[in-house]
């Protein structure tokens, strides 16, 4: 994946130059990847075939390109929970439903991203990493973001897709993604999710009075 700009450090700030772009920089890497400052003509394709090829997309490419995104294809250094969570980082989850919002949490430019979109009262989150890792989403972070005119829930049914483990079925590890159910989950919940190489996952956030 090639990027549409370069990112470097610099005394703890991330700054962005581009043929097309103005100086800029950010303390919070986060920020840059929820931005669209439209700089670049249209992708043509979105080929990502590792982990290094979606951080380098969210980072380097997404951020830069105001026009609709192609689909992009995953190759084999990606896992398929990993492909989920990228197509809800670029609101092109199965959903058709517009986001409300679309937040990301936090991020490391070579490392790893955490986002979440909200559809209505329903919570739709998603991280990927370029090396294996554990990742703990605070779901917390996003209950406190609410709109002050937002129903408030205390409980939630989330839906998981995550990487397999050593400790799943062998049929689970063979799928090469395991999705499951967790109830009874309150709005501070902490989640912690191990991570392959290439991997992610996807935590869909039900409040129970919206379950029907």
């Amino acid at each position: 994946m090639e990027p549409l700009a370069k990112l470097e450090w610099h005394e703890g700030v991330l700054k962005a130059s581009s043929p097309n772009l103005p100086p800029l920089a950010w303390t919070r890497p986060a920020d840059l990847a929820e931005a669209r400052l439209e700089i670049e003509p249209p992708v043509a394709s979105l080929a990502l075939e590792d982990g290094k090829d979606l951080l380098t997309a969210a980072f380097a490419v997404v951020p830069f390109v105001r026009e609709p995104l192609p689909k992009p294809s995953f190759g084999p250094g990606v896992t398929p929970a990993a492909s989920e969570a990228f197509l809800v980082f670029t609101g092109q989850n199965a959903s058709s439903q517009r986001a409300d919002a679309f937040r990301v949490m936090r991020g490391e430019p070579k490392d790893f991203v955490v986002c979440a979109r909200r559809y209505k009262d329903v919570w739709k989150a998603a991280a990927f990493a370029v090396e294996p890792t554990a990742l703990t989403f605070r779901f917390e972070d996003l209950y406190l973001q609410l709109p002050k005119t937002a129903p408030r829930y205390e409980d939630y049914i989330v839906e998981v897709v995550r990487d397999p483990n050593s400790k799943d079925t062998p049929e689970a590890q063979a799928a090469g993604m395991v999705r499951e159910t967790i109830t009874g989950v309150p709005p501070d919940a902490r989640i912690r999710l191990e991570l392959q190489r290439g991997g992610g996952f996807t935590l869909t956030f039900w409040p129970v009075a919206a379950v029907h």
